[in-house]
Parts: structure tokens; sequence; C-alpha cells
């Protein structure tokens, strides 16, 4: 996707050093100087969005070549133009993210899987057969001691949250709803800018790894289907920024087992005691029965933290 931006000097260039500093692969950025500039610019190429500000949004009306015009506001732009508005007094990763969603959505804008070659991120599952096992802890701290030398994204699939209660502030909250329901509504539409709309939804966790919060009804996650999963993992693997993908899986269906036989690696905490290596062998009995031999082979055992301490 190339964007573009018609802003102050000082402004654009906080702007570029976000996007050279994220390495975001969706993104070609270019930064323009004047109205003069980008017709010059647009006889021989397209800009899929062009962020102006607000003063100069009314001399980009009869230029083509523009897929979309999105107005950086103050506040006092009255939207003549009818162009969407972002308000432009908010951090940079905001301003991506809402770049994302009306992109998304924006049938003119190709999707990522025409705009770069494929490469394969890892995939790998967590899961725990028995409960109190610390599973997500784990699966968090693997996160984060992976990000140092990778792009890592976290994604919760846990049918109860664990999360909103360790959200302090109004925006932590604001972002919370943007989570894993989302995507699955953008999952079933089964369009090629899934991609896209995973940033908009993706948060970046001080510990160096990206996130993507869980469903607000556990509902959502059995509504997603086998083919669902598989498409899914599909945009993750091939279009996605990411060298790394971690599910923390916290139910079982039909979808969730479609995503364990697709995962690189699979990882289940050691039993302690009788009971949870009985629960242990029978999911590995339901697994067989499901025909996913390959998928125990793909099972990496291993010590987990008994209780997360929030951040």
């Amino acid at each position: 996707m190339l964007l573009a931006v018609l802003e102050d000097e000082m402004y654009s260039s906080k702007f570029s050093d976000y996007i050279s500093h994220h390495k975001n692969m969706f993104i070609d950025f270019i930064v323009f100087t004047g109205i003069s500039s980008i017709k010059d610019f647009v006889k021989n190429s397209k800009i899929d969005i062009l962020l102006v500000n607000a003063n100069m949004a009314c001399e980009l009306v009869d230029i083509k070549n523009i897929k979309k015009v999105i107005v950086l506001s103050d506040g006092t732009y009255t939207g003549q133009q009818g162009y969407p508005v972002i308000f432009k007094y908010q951090s940079a990763e905001h301003i991506i993210k809402e770049i994302f969603a009306q992109a998304a959505d924006d049938d003119q804008i190709t999707g990522a899987s025409h705009m770069y070659s494929s490469k394969q991120a890892e995939l790998i599952a967590v899961f725990s057969p028995f409960g109190g096992a610390g599973a997500s802890t784990y699966a968090r701290n693997m996160c984060a001691e992976m990000s140092g030398n990778n792009n890592i994204l976290y994604i919760n699939l846990e049918i109860f949250d664990s999360f909103a209660e360790f959200e302090k502030d109004v925006e932590s909250k604001r972002e919370y709803i943007c989570g894993m329901s989302e995507a699955v509504y953008y999952i079933k539409q089964k369009k090629d800018k899934l991609a896209f709309k995973l940033e908009a939804i993706t948060n970046h966790h001080k510990n160096g790894y990206n996130y993507i919060l869980p469903v607000e009804d556990y509902r959502d996650l059995y509504s997603i289907t086998p083919d669902d999963m598989e498409y899914f993992t599909d945009v993750l693997g091939r279009e996605a920024v990411y060298d790394k993908v971690v599910f923390d899986i916290g139910y079982i269906s039909e979808a969730s087992l479609k995503l364990l036989s697709l995962c690189d690696v699979l990882i289940v905490p050691e039993p302690s005691g009788i009971i949870q290596a009985n629960k242990q062998h029978s999911f590995e009995r339901v697994l067989i029965r499901s025909g996913m031999e390959k998928t125990i082979n793909n099972i990496k055992h291993v010590k987990m933290k008994e209780r997360w301490i929030p951040d």
C-alpha cells in the first residue's frame, strides 16, 4: 500500500520515523512538499492513501490516481469535500491503525496478498489439556523472550477474558473491544484484506511483542469453522509481517483442532500427578481419533509457571 503524506515538514518527519522504525511491510511511504509535486507523481503512478493537511484538502478534488484521501484535522475541518478525517494530534501508532481500518473497508485499495512476495511465518500453539498449568503465562513470557530477534504476534484464543481486569485507562478499554471478535467477523467474510484488518486491531506490548486481545463473547470462538481457521492461518503465515505467531488456545472445537494441525509446534505443559497425566493422555487419544498423529509428533512438553503476575 502506497501511503503518502502532505503536511508540514516536522509532522511528516515524525510520521516517517515511526514507519521506518516499525518496518511495516504493508506500507511504502512517501512525503510530498506541495500540490504540484503530487500532480507530477500521479502522472505515472497511483497513490493508495494520501494524508493531507485540512487546509489543502480542497485543492485535491480534481487530481486523479489517488484512491483515498484522508484529512489530518486539528478539529476545525468542516468536511466540505466529504473526505474521512483522522485527528492529527494522536500517536502515530493510532493513526496507522485507523488507516489500516479504513483501507480494509475500501474496495478500491488492493489487498496485502497482491502487494509483496509471501514469506511463511512459524505458527506456534500453546495449549493445556488441564487447568492451572499457567499456559497463558508461559505463552506471553515466551513472546517477550523471542521478541528480541523476531517480530512476534500473540493471539489470545481463550473463551474467557484474562486481560480486562488489568486495563486501567480509557484508551486501553477502547482498544479492548477491537480484538478477536472483530477479527472473527472479517475472517468469515473471506476478503483479501484480512491482513489489513489484523493490523488495525493489533496492539504493541511494552515487552516487545504485538498482540490481539481475546473475544468479547466466547460464542464468537465457537462460530469459527475449520475452513475459517485455515483461511486465518494462511493469511497469518503468508501475508502478515510476523516471523512467529503464537496462539494461546483455551478451548476445544473442530476449528481449534484444525489450528493445532496447522501449527508447526504445539507446546503443552508437563503433567504433575496422575490426574493431569490422564487428561493429557485423553487429549492425545482425541488427536489420534482425529487423524492428527503428525500433531502429536509436533508436541513439545515444557515446565510452566503456576501463576501470572500482571504487568
